[in-house]
């Protein structure tokens, strides 16, 4: 892979980047476990992140809100990249169309080396209201052009219920669903420089992940063939993102990833490094969150980059 577009969101030529973009969903979890929530509370705990771990990954996926709450950000030697989004709660909830952004701050994106943005899909869902999705994500393709901005595309998987199929059958036809995403968006049209994809299989499904043993519908070289089937033919770069995994089933992800022998650039990791710090910022003191960030986050994101 060489594409001088993307090579300053690499770190040794991987792309390791720490998810802090998370509003809405982020900021009831917290208020949820924090008695006397404040919303400057949600700031402090991004920021506490940002500041202790930003020196080990190479790229930090930020929300408009979050980058214009403090003004330490704009020096942040790490590369940041913008979520082009509104609320991922504002969203429509029959056909799933992610609105763009509210408040308009496309006179900050020269502040960004990258620009991402998120579309919930599912391939056998109506195909008018597919296109109307494809429309949009060519339109922010159009600028990223006109900022000169790497786009990096992020196709989330949902259970349409309109389909009339269960969801166990939508877990089945999730690897065909995520092919399907890998081969739709690397088209040209799209002008997509790294697409953010899910892995072909959940992780409650495979025997030796932590989970319940309930479906055990996949083993590791299961899992191995999926994800050549998949990826193989590589045309674009991608990353995996955790979609909330336990942090050790995203390490086993990533690690059948590398031992399939797919080829891809990396990862972008967001609750699965900092979920479990939230009980710790909002039951115990300062002290305590700050160095789970410094011991725990840190070496869960070492040990992300170390099997990639």
């Amino acid at each position: 892979m060489k594409n001088k577009n993307i090579e300053h969101l690499l770190k040794n030529n991987k792309f390791c980047a720490l998810a802090i973009d998370q509003g809405t969903s982020l900021k009831n979890l917290i208020k949820n476990k924090k008695k006397n929530f404040l919303t400057e509370d949600y700031f402090n705990f991004k920021k506490y992140i940002i500041s202790n771990l930003s020196d080990y990954v190479s790229s930090i996926l930020f929300d408009y809100d979050t980058y214009i709450n403090d003004t330490i950000y704009k020096n942040l030697e790490t590369q940041k990249i913008i979520a082009y989004e509104d609320d991922a709660y504002n969203i429509e909830n029959l056909e799933k169309i992610t609105k763009l952004p509210t408040k308009n701050f496309d006179h900050l994106l020269n502040n960004f080396g990258a620009l991402k943005f998120f579309m919930y899909y599912n391939p056998d869902s109506n195909r008018f209201i597919n296109e109307k999705k494809k429309l949009l994500i060519i339109k922010v393709s159009e600028i990223c052009k006109n900022y000169n901005l790497p786009f990096l595309f992020e196709p989330l998987l949902y259970f349409d219920d309109s389909l009339g199929y269960n969801i166990e059958e939508f877990y089945k036809r999730k690897p065909q669903h995520v092919s399907y995403f890998y081969k739709e968006f690397s088209k040209l049209k799209y002008s997509i420089d790294i697409i953010k994809i899910e892995f072909p299989f959940n992780e409650f499904e495979v025997k030796g992940f932590d989970n319940d043993d309930s479906y055990n519908r996949y083993s590791f070289k299961d899992c191995e063939k999926l994800l050549k089937d998949t990826f193989m033919d590589f045309s674009t770069p991608f990353v995996f993102l955790s979609a909330g995994m336990n942090f050790n089933n995203f390490y086993k992800s990533l690690s059948l990833a590398k031992s399939s022998g797919i080829n891809f650039l990396g990862f972008l990791c967001g609750r699965s490094i900092w979920y479990d710090a939230i009980d710790i910022f909002a039951n115990s003191n300062q002290e305590m969150f700050i160095n789970w960030i410094k011991n725990e986050g840190k070496n869960r994101i070492t040990k992300l980059i170390s099997v990639i």
